[in-house]
């Protein structure tokens, strides 16, 4: 991890944006409420579609913009054209297309040294087992790293790592953020808590699905989502953010399913940090300078 830049004479804010697919279009939501109300944005450090969103931001890309892309993504059309199925031992998608895309978007050799606040996105290295952070080299390396949900994407091969999800160790990166000199803490995790349930009884959260596709691609995914939730739980105990969001999204909205609601989980996200203001602002008021 690169040393903490030198933090301005306040509380310095970071966010920790969860994945979660198109469920994490709620952080969307979240920049637009914070920006609006003049809270400043320090520190980002993201996974998955938290790590995308947050280069988009750190780019300096407008949120409207942001916000028109990810209804763009919605049509029928802009999905097919982003998945090149190659089905294969490793995954269903090859994920050069979808690289491309958002290498036109935030420039293909970008770098980390480039980004305004400071980002840092979180993979998973299947030849170690550990976490890798990327806070420097090519910004495009980290997204197509953290997007790689495994067997729905081959994984990255990146010099001496194999990458995929950093959703898989560290979904919510409070502990990243924290490290990057950030006083005041905003997580958003975007996942379903699964521990509102009880065994044996009707569940209260249902475990999210993949849809059109085999039974047994859904049942991975649901362990995985399982999995990544207590996980998550677990590493907020460790590294508790000042202030957790979690935003109310329709089930129905999952990994890929939902990108058509985006609209749903911007406003969502909107409503959640609307309510979490008065936490947030009283985190500031208390945090040290």
């Amino acid at each position: 991890m690169t040393p903490p830049t030198t933090p301005p004479a306040r509380p310095t804010v970071g966010l920790a944006l969860g994945g979660g697919g198109a469920r994490g279009l709620a952080h969307i939501g979240l920049l637009k409420v914070l920006t609006r109300e003049g809270i400043p944005i320090d520190y980002i450090a993201g996974t998955s579609m938290g790590g995308i969103l947050g280069a988009l931001y750190s780019i300096g890309m407008p949120l409207d913009q942001i916000e028109a892309e990810a209804k763009s993504l919605g049509s029928r059309r802009s999905m097919l054209g982003l998945a090149d199925i190659q089905i294969s031992q490793t995954g269903l998608l090859r994920g050069a297309r979808i690289q491309a895309h958002f290498a036109s978007l935030i420039g293909a050799e970008r770098t980390f040294a480039e980004l305004t606040p400071p980002l840092a996105i979180v993979a998973s290295d299947m030849n170690s087992g550990r976490e890798v952070i990327f806070q420097e080299g090519r910004v495009i390396d980290a997204l197509r790293a953290t997007m790689s949900v495994p067997g729905v994407f081959r994984p990255y091969e990146l010099g001496p790592y194999r990458l995929v999800d950093g959703g898989i160790l560290n979904n919510v990166p409070t502990n990243i953020v924290r490290g990057m000199g950030a006083t005041v803490v905003i997580a958003q995790d975007v996942l379903p808590h699964y521990s509102l349930n009880v065994p044996g009884e009707p569940p209260l959260i249902s475990p999210m699905a993949l849809g059109g596709l085999p039974r047994v691609y859904n049942d991975f995914w649901q362990i995985e989502s399982i999995m990544i939730s207590a996980i998550t739980e677990l590493r907020m105990i460790m590294s508790p953010p000042d202030v957790l969001i979690w935003p109310n999204l329709p089930m129905n909205m999952g990994l890929f399913l939902g990108f058509d609601q985006a609209r749903v989980g911007i406003i969502a996200g909107e409503e959640a940090a609307e309510q979490a203001l008065p936490r947030i602002r009283a985190a500031l008021s208390a945090a040290p300078e």
